[in-house]
Order: structure tokens, then sequence, then C-alpha cells
């Protein structure tokens, strides 16, 4: 991209932060949303800070002008092109003399740097971080992780198999992501196991229940989000290190996003979401609320929430169990007769 056409979009950017701002402020003086004395304070920062980058950039922009921008651009790409060979030539090197990292770090990183595939270009803060990652949550790349990923891939085609049909063809592009966020979440249990036990602390007793109409009604009912938002909060103070937080955060996106998929679909995903259950549960002992009871407590917790506020109403029975969920209720049954 050119320079003129980054500063534009620079421009067009912080002109709409500041209008977003601005609009902000004018909805809170005529009473229309309320806004804490912090949030009024950043909406008034925010159109100082951007005001004075747009003006910048606006003046910058008029000097370009009347420059020869391809022979700029050229020269830019030119320097950049040096810059950036030279940067991962010696990027070893740099991270050997690396004085603000520890020992440890930088031996995690160099052995990052010894697996990764040749033409494959990471910054430097990326290696570091991907090699203490790997080593706080035992992700090393060996032959044991892959042997593992392949046999849970093979056991979940297993279970959807008999049931795959023309109609849930495109789920076929899940067959390899699901198995990821199982051993992803399995070693991530792994990992929390391990540092309770190194630490003396009382046995894991493993994550809370999740309730399926939380994802199913996500973006529906703010019951759903306000659910799912507790539980994640309750899964979160469970781990020990940043890097276990990070982790799950990343974990549960994707799991979301998956599990957000198989909901969309209905019917013809409700083998996919079950055997994604199942094996949940198996390899990381994530398990869903089916009890009614316990489902239809949530109620009276999000009511309690919202009291003070404008909803219209609470979820209810046929809300919480939804078609799914019955789905699996049945085969539960089926399977203890």
């Amino acid at each position: 991209m050119g320079i003129i056409e980054e500063l534009k979009e620079k421009i067009n950017s912080l002109t709409a932060r500041i209008n977003q701002s601005k609009k902000q402020l004018q909805d809170y003086e005529s009473g229309e949303i309320k806004l804490s004395i912090v949030a009024q304070a950043s909406a008034e920062s925010s159109i100082e800070k951007n005001s004075f980058l747009l003006h910048k950039y606006t003046n910058q922009l008029k000097k370009l002008v009347d420059i020869d921008i391809q022979d700029l651009n050229e020269q830019e790409k030119s320097k950049e092109e040096i810059r950036k060979r030279n940067y991962y030539k010696y990027q070893t090197q740099r991270i050997k003399r690396d004085k603000t990292r520890t020992n440890k770090e930088i031996e995690n990183a160099l052995i990052i740097m010894d697996e990764l595939p040749a033409d494959m270009e990471i910054e430097d803060d990326d290696v570091f971080e991907i090699g203490n990652k790997s080593k706080e949550l035992f992700l090393d790349i060996h032959s044991n992780l892959d042997d593992d990923l392949l046999e849970i891939k093979n056991e979940f085609l297993k279970l959807v198999e008999n049931d795959f049909d023309e109609s849930n063809n495109e789920l076929k592009l899940l067959n390899y992501r699901i198995p990821i966020i199982i051993i992803q979440l399995r070693t991530l249990l792994h990992n929390v196991k391990e540092n309770i036990e190194d630490v003396n602390l009382k046995k894991f007793r493993g994550f809370p229940k999740f309730q399926d109409w939380w994802i199913h009604e996500l973006w529906i009912s703010h019951q759903a989000y306000l659910g799912l938002f507790k539980w994640k909060k309750i899964v979160l103070s469970l781990f020990m290190s940043c890097e276990q937080r990070k982790a799950f955060e990343n974990i549960f996106a994707n799991w979301i996003l998956v599990k957000k998929i198989l909901n969309v679909k209905g019917r013809t995903g409700y083998v996919y979401n079950h055997a994604f259950d199942k094996m949940i549960l198996k390899y990381a002992e994530l398990e869903e609320e089916n009890n009614e009871s316990n489902l239809l407590s949530l109620k009276n917790i999000v009511a309690q929430v919202t009291q003070k506020k404008i909803f219209t109403r609470i979820c209810d029975k046929d809300i919480l169990l939804n078609d799914y969920l019955k789905f699996k209720i049945e085969k539960k049954n089926l399977q203890k007769k």
C-alpha cells in the first residue's frame, strides 16, 4: 500500500473515532446514555489525542501531493525489503544476544527457531512468546502430541461417520479443527493439575459445567451472554498463571466459534455437536449441564444481576431446553437402557 493510501486510511479512521467519541459525549449531555467519570474522561482524552494525530497526518498528506509518489514508494519498498531480509537473516544471533531475556527464555526461543520451517518468518517477540507458552503448556512439537491428535481425530470421525450424509457435507471442515480444540483443552487441563500438585494445593475438581443454551441464544438474549460470561470468569479464576489464562482465552474463542457454527446448523449439526461434547468430556473433563433444575437455577441468578436494568423478560424453560439439548438427553437415556 502506498504512503498516500496509508495516510488516507489513518485520517478516515481517526475521523471516525473522533466522531464516535463526540457522539458519545453528546448523547451523555442529552441524557440518552449514562457514562462513568472514567468513561467520560476517556472519551474527551480520545478526542484530544486523535485530533492531534488527525492534524499531523493531514499536513503530511498535503506535503506529499507534489512528490513523485511512485518513485518514493519504490524507494521505501526497497528499503523495507532490505530491512526485512537483514532482520530475519540475523535473527538467531540477535536472539542469542538479547540482554532483556533470561537464559531459559533464550533457550526456549532457539528451540522454536530450530523447529520452524525455513520460509516461516516470525517476529522476535512472537518467537519468545511461543517458546514460553510451549514450555508452560507442554506444547512442544513432538511425535507424542501428533499421535494423540491423530488418535482423537480418528475417534471423533468414528462417532460421526454413521450419521454423515450430503446434507451436512460442509461440516467436514470441522473434522480437524474439533480434535485440535480437544487436545488443546486436554493439554491445558493437564498443565493446571501439574501446577496444583507442584504447590500442594487442593485437588483440581474439574471445570464447572457449561450450558449449551448460552451459545444457542448468544447475541439473541442478554441472559445467555451473562451466563456465559459468568461461567468464563469462574474458569479463569482456576488458573494460576497468565500463560494458562491466555491459552484458555484462545481455546474458548475457538470452542465458542465451532459450537455456534454447529448450533446454527440445527438438526444437521446435532451428531457433530454431540460427538464434540462427548469427547471434550472424556479428554478434558468439560461437561454440559443437562439437569433441568440446575438449568433453571440460573434464571434467579440472572434476575438478581439484571434487576436494576430494564429488560423485558427472563429466560424460561423452553429456551433453556433447546432442541439439541433434548436430542442429547434422549441419546443418554437410550444408552442407559
